[in-house]
């Protein structure tokens, strides 16, 4: 079997991971304790500083996306092409491809034990990301592999599986509902089969679909609402359910340092998230103290 780098803890699952910037992850690294950061956001040496700062603290998980999304949707916008089109094209078609493997690599040669996780570079189909894994791997490192079910081939999930420990499963977050269900469900029956799989969906928030097929980890940026949108949920069993009111949400026009401000509204959404993936891992508890076995976590 093939190991994954990163500190994680195959016992503690589910995990939410908030998808962030660096902007939000400056104010929400008290409020949370797991955190996805794509490579593209870490720009200069501020962004990098704070990221080791982080690092150094045992009781947070920075999990690094490889950029890959922010790269095709950029290429896409560029040559008025669809997204889907920017995602088949191989890795050297793709303009800044180039300076993007030589960003992750740099950070990840650096960072890489220190780290939850690290999702490899999955650029332009099955072939090609196989390709490029394998120049991160001779190079030392050891990401997680993605596996995109819409081109990919249902073979290769199961390679995957038989090959590493961890794997992240793409392709959800735009998903319509029904084939959001189907996906999931897939990723489940895996697990059924390698329950020392470790099974990362892409892309997708808490919902009561994982109470029905429980995953190991999943990641979003909808956290983020309450400061984007001006609204704020109430959550119970990892379904939303109501408005709470404008007493629980920012004023637009107040300071965004203020006790009213943008920066509030971060902490108190990334607060809100963090009480989401201790409520899973809780039900989680419950339920296997009841006699209900799930696929394990390592």
């Amino acid at each position: 079997m093939i190991h994954t780098a990163g500190r994680w803890d195959p016992d503690r699952w589910p995990v939410y991971f908030l998808a962030q910037n660096v902007a939000t992850l400056h104010y929400t690294d008290r409020m949370a304790e797991d955190h996805l950061l794509a490579v593209n956001e870490i720009r200069n040496a501020k962004d990098t500083d704070l990221v080791e700062g982080l690092l150094t603290n045992a009781d947070l998980n920075v999990f690094i996306d490889s950029g890959v999304y922010n790269l095709t949707m950029t290429h896409a916008r560029e040559h008025g092409i669809s997204m889907d089109q920017a995602l088949s094209l191989a890795p050297e078609e793709v303009d800044g491809f180039d300076a993007l493997f030589d960003h992750y690599v740099r950070l990840m040669l650096k960072w890489g034990d220190r780290v939850w996780g690290y999702v490899e570079i999955d650029a332009g189909g099955r072939a090609n990301k196989i390709r490029t894994r394998g120049r991160l791997e001779a190079l030392g490192l050891k990401p997680m592999p993605v596996f995109h079910p819409l081109n990919d081939g249902i073979d290769y999930l199961w390679e995957l599986a038989e090959q590493y420990d961890r794997i992240c499963f793409g392709n959800v977050v735009q998903a319509a509902p029904a084939d959001r269900k189907r996906l999931v469900a897939t990723a489940w029956t895996v697990r059924e089969k390698y329950p020392r799989l470790w099974i990362h969906l892409l892309g997708l928030t808490p919902s009561p679909l994982l109470l029905a097929f429980p995953c190991n980890s999943c990641d979003s940026s909808t956290w983020v609402g309450p400061a984007r949108w001006g609204t704020m949920s109430s959550w119970a069993a990892t379904q939303r359910l109501w408005d709470v009111g404008e007493g629980w949400v920012y004023d637009r026009d107040a300071d965004s340092a203020g006790p009213r401000g943008h920066h509030k509204a971060w902490q108190l959404a990334a607060y809100d998230a963090h009480l989401v993936g201790g409520c899973m891992r809780r039900m989680r508890a419950d339920r296997e103290a009841q006699g209900w076995v799930s696929a394990g976590g390592g």
